[in-house]
Order: structure tokens, then C-alpha cells, then sequence
């Protein structure tokens, strides 16, 4: 499911470029075709989100031990109302989320709950990351000033494709040999999730804001972890 979303994120990019380079306006006198013809550098129609999540309502036991980076990379239809510097985006995208710790999140069959287990202070291991993984549709608002200053704000509801852990050190229960598995089992997940996000920068590049009110895990059955990541925005056409 993943593989085809970017297949057909990476269409949507072609057909985006392809629409930028046949754009044409039709003859309505000098004046005002001089006006309408000056081109518009940045149409926001790709864009990387880089960031780092703080994850919000994480248990106290649990410690964080690395920086938690992330993107988003965005595909977006422009739409611009005519002689003002405003516009609405409407796309696809996707983003993905991570978070080191030193706990082991897994699903207990008794009492049908998500939990972490923190690692003794004796057990070695080199990688213990969480990753989560959503397609989206974006819909945002957005101003941008002819001398390149712009800001958006917007909401994405997703899909959550994917949430698993990566796990390289020594078995954790008995701190001896080396072992390496990546756990798929993540039951009681959601099955969507929504967010809000703004942006605010100049021309290509911007400071960047989300934050999803959504959990994680179904509320009563998993930790009530959600991310709220800060980082850069990147316009790449």
C-alpha cells in the first residue's frame, strides 16, 4: 500500500510540473497582460516538512534518549483567487514519525492492552526507535505577499499505515547475545488520525509547527502518545 502511495504521489509531482510549464494567458490588452504574465516563483506545489516530535503524554518511566526527527512531503493543487494573495492547497502526502527511547512498546494479551516495558539498567543495545508511518490529504489556507513573505495554516486527516519498532542489543531478558527484530505487532492502533499545521517563512523556506490532537493507540487501550514536531519547510517548486 505504502509503495503505491508514492507511485502515485510521484504522479501527482509530474502532473503538477507539467501543469506549471503549459500554464498560458490569454490576450486581454498590454497593461494587463504584463501584469498577469510575471511568473509566479513559488506555487507551494512540493513540499518536505523536516522536523523533530516531542511526544506529548509519554508515561514517566519512559525515557527519551536521541533526537526523534521526521518529514512530510506534500503534493498540492494551488488554487488562487484571482488579484489577491491568497489561495487554498488541496493534496496527498505522507509523513513519518520516529521516537528513540530505552522501552520496549508491546501488546499484552491478558489484559488486551499496548504497553512499555523499560529496559534493565543492565541490558546493551545500540537501536531502539519506534516508527510511524500515515498517508494524508491536506487542505490548508494560505497568504503569500509579492516581496516573498508567506505563512499557511492547515489540517491533514490520515491514514495510519503503519507503527513498529526496531530493536538491536542484547535479549532483553537475560542481558546476554545479541539479537535484532523489528515488531509489527501494534494492536488497539487508530485507524486515522488528524492534525493541524502552520507554516510562516519567506519565499522557498519556512519555520514549520504540527501538532496532532489525535492518540496513537485507542484511548483506554495503549499509552495516549500523540506528536507535536517543530522544525523547517521547504518549497521545492
Amino acid at each position: 500500500m505504502v509503495k503505491r502511495f508514492f507511485a502515485l504521489l510521484l504522479v501527482c509531482c509530474m502532473g503538477l510540473q507539467l501543469m506549471a510549464q503549459t500554464e498560458t494567458t490569454p490576450y486581454t490588452g498590454n497593461e494587463k497582460k504584463e501584469k498577469e504574465s510575471k511568473p509566479v516563483v513559488f506555487r507551494d506545489r512540493l513540499i518536505m516538512d523536516i522536523y523533530h516530535s516531542f511526544w506529548m503524554n509519554m508515561p514517566k518511566e519512559v525515557t527519551h534518549l536521541k533526537f526523534d526527527p521526521g518529514f512530510t512531503i506534500s503534493a498540492i493543487w494551488d488554487f488562487k483567487i484571482k488579484e489577491k494573495p491568497l489561495a487554498f492547497g488541496l493534496g496527498v502526502g505522507v509523513s513519518y514519525y520516529t521516537q528513540f527511547s530505552n522501552s520496549l512498546l508491546r501488546y499484552d494479551e491478558n489484559t488486551d492492552l499496548m504497553r512499555y516495558y523499560v529496559l534493565a539498567d543492565n541490558v546493551e543495545y545500540k537501536l531502539l526507535k519506534m516508527n510511524y508511518l500515515n498517508v494524508n490529504i491536506p487542505l490548508e489556507f494560505r497568504y503569500r505577499n509579492p516581496n516573498g513573505f508567506k505563512f499557511s495554516v492547515g489540517a491533514r486527516v490520515g491514514l495510519i499505515c503503519e507503527v513498529s519498532q526496531k530493536y538491536k542489543g542484547q535479549v532483553p531478558e537475560t542481558a546476554s547475545d545479541t539479537t535484532m527484530y523489528k515488531n509489527l505487532r501494534f494492536e488497539n492502533k487508530m485507524k486515522y488520525n488528524v492534525d493541524v499545521y502552520t507554516r510562516i517563512g519567506w519565499k522557498f523556506i519556512n519555520a514549520y509547527y504540527s501538532f496532532q490532537p489525535t492518540p496513537l493507540f485507542t484511548v483506554g487501550k495503549g499509552p495516549k502518545i500523540c506528536p507535536m514536531s517543530v522544525g523547517i519547510s521547504l518549497s521545492i517548486f
